[in-house]
Formats: C-alpha cells, sequence, structure tokens
C-alpha cells in the first residue's frame, strides 16, 4: 500500500537534498525540450515562408520538398522529445534510491529505444481505440437524448419528400448535422474522459517499470503497472491532490504559448507581426516554465518515484 501522499513528499525531499545538483538537472532537461521546441518552431516559420514563394505549378517541386522537410522535422520533434522525457524518469528512481545520479541519465530512454517506441506504439493504440470506441458509443447516446429528437424527425420529414433534389438534401443533412455538433461533442467528450481516466490510472506506472526494469519489455510494463495500481488508484490520486496546485500552475503557464491569440480574442492586438507575437508568448512561457520547473519539479517528480517504489521494492540497484 502506498504511504500518506504528505510522507511521500518529506521522502522525496530527502531524496533530493542527498542528490548532487538536482536543480541543474532540471535546468538542463527542461531547456532542451524548449529551445528544440523554439528552434524547430523558428524552423517552421521559415519554411511556411519558402513554401510561400513557390506558388503556381513552376514551383510544385520545391513546395513538395519544403513540405516533406517541415513534416519530418514536425514529425522528428513528435518521436524524439518523449524518449528525452522518459529519461528524466529514470533519473528520478535513481534519487529515489540514493543512488548517484546525473545528466547521462536523462539519455536512458534513447538507450532503450526499443522497449520504449514500443511502449508508446501501444498507448497510443489504446488512445486511438478509447477515441473510436467513444465516437461510436457518442453518437449512440446521442440518439437517445432529446438532443437528437429534432433531428429525427428533419430526417423523418425529408425521406417523406419525394420533390426534394439531392443538393437541397445535402444543404438540409449539413445544417442538421451542425446543430448536433455540440451536444454530440459533449458526450464523445465525457466518453472520452471516462475511458482516459481509467487507462491513466490502470497504466500510469508502466514507464517507472520499465525503467526500472531493463530487461522488461512494454507489454510487462503495461501488465506490471495494471497489477501495481490495482486497489491502489485512489491513494495515487490522493497524491495527485497533493500538488494539485502545480498542475494548475503548469496549464495557467501552458496558456502562455496561445498568449498572442487570448489577447486578439479580447480585441487587443500586438504591434508586431504574427511570428513576433508568438515568439513573445513563448518566451514568456519558456522563462515561467523554467521557473516552475526549477522550484518544484523534482520535488513532484521524486514523490511519485517514491509511490512507484513503495509499491514495487527494487532491486539493490537499478542496473545501467
Amino acid at each position: 500500500m502506498l504511504l500518506e501522499p504528505l510522507e511521500l513528499q518529506s521522502t522525496a525531499k530527502r531524496s533530493l537534498e542527498r542528490s548532487n545538483h538536482p536543480g541543474r538537472i532540471i535546468l538542463i532537461h527542461t531547456g532542451v525540450v524548449l529551445l528544440v521546441s523554439l528552434l524547430l518552431t523558428a524552423l517552421d516559420y521559415w519554411l511556411d515562408l519558402q513554401i510561400g514563394t513557390t506558388g503556381g505549378l513552376s514551383g510544385m517541386d520545391a513546395r513538395s520538398i519544403w513540405v516533406t522537410i517541415q513534416s519530418v522535422l514536425r514529425l522528428t520533434q513528435v518521436i524524439l522529445l518523449p524518449f528525452w522525457q522518459i529519461g528524466y524518469t529514470f533519473y528520478t528512481l535513481k534519487v529515489a534510491q540514493n543512488q548517484p545520479a546525473g545528466v547521462s541519465d536523462l539519455w536512458e530512454g534513447l538507450r532503450r529505444f526499443g522497449p520504449v517506441l514500443r511502449l508508446k506504439v501501444l498507448m497510443a493504440g489504446m488512445g486511438l481505440l478509447l477515441t473510436l470506441v467513444s465516437a461510436y458509443v457518442g453518437s449512440f447516446l446521442f440518439t437517445l437524448t432529446p438532443w437528437a429528437t429534432p433531428m429525427m424527425q428533419k430526417m423523418e420529414a425529408l425521406m417523406s419528400t419525394s420533390t426534394l433534389d439531392q443538393t437541397a438534401l445535402i444543404e438540409a443533412v449539413t445544417a442538421m448535422i451542425e446543430e448536433s455538433v455540440v451536444p454530440i461533442m459533449i458526450i464523445f467528450s465525457l466518453c472520452f474522459l471516462a475511458g482516459a481516466i481509467f487507462l491513466f490510472f490502470r497504466f500510469r506506472l508502466a514507464e517507472h517499470w520499465l525503467m526500472a526494469h531493463p530487461e522488461g519489455g512494454a507489454l510487462a510494463a503495461l501488465h506490471n503497472s495494471k497489477k501495481l495500481m490495482q486497489g491502489n488508484w485512489k491513494a495515487m490520486f490522493k497524491v495527485d491532490l497533493r500538488f494539485w496546485w502545480f498542475y494548475i500552475l503548469e496549464l495557467l503557464i501552458s496558456a502562455l504559448c496561445y498568449g498572442d491569440v487570448i489577447l486578439d480574442s479580447f480585441g487587443i492586438e500586438l504591434t508586431m507581426d504574427a511570428f513576433g507575437s508568438y515568439l513573445i508568448c513563448f518566451s514568456l512561457y519558456m522563462w515561467a516554465h523554467m521557473a516552475l520547473y526549477w522550484w518544484k519539479k523534482n520535488e513532484v517528480a521524486v514523490t511519485y518515484a517514491h509511490a512507484y517504489l513503495t509499491l514495487c521494492p527494487p532491486e539493490p540497484k537499478i542496473k545501467e
């Protein structure tokens, strides 16, 4: 069983006090993520400018090349950053066990590329399946609600009208679908949220298990996470509630990335072009994000590492 959240947090603080330069580690880890994101955003903007100069049939070949490069860069960010992120999980596990830990541990996700990739693919597959199931269930539940009654009545009326041409029929059906989008999305979101919470608590320790067991695989990580979380999800939720303020601050800081859009929605325009406005907002986000993580991220992450180690006592030492 898990320890009380306050005890886990106190244990995490003691572990960090015994570790070497934890503040520097989190700054390096977060700085790499933010700088890579900033660099790729700038490259993406530059590529958009290049694509904009290749109009017409004569520029089709050049446009295809630039679009391909842009897609590869975006895909590279999506694929590689999760491996860097999971390396930080390995670092926190070593800190929690009072083992020597340093910057080199952040590369552990890339060193275990195969198992980590398979785990990410399996989890992405579950997310895709959840989306499809939620869409199907949401659509079915929508037909049982009062929201569907007007649409069904209009549909019956259309089907009984023999003089309606195809164009008018398409326009009528499109209008009915547009009227139903909001209630359908509400039902779909509720279904998806329920499934996502279930999967999140069921497999939330999969990455910890995989990093603590280099001999293990992705399927074993998912299976053992399910076993560890059985009967413990309420206790883990209490740990989450312990850091509710951290997650709210993280969410608010993330909104800074879209500060230009938010200001524009209030009728406030910055006196610069779109990219300059985004760059300022992203810079504010970057510094605020770094400050929050330097202040508390290690404590939060090592607390979860201790929660994992409480449920799954480690071997004498994590194998390198």
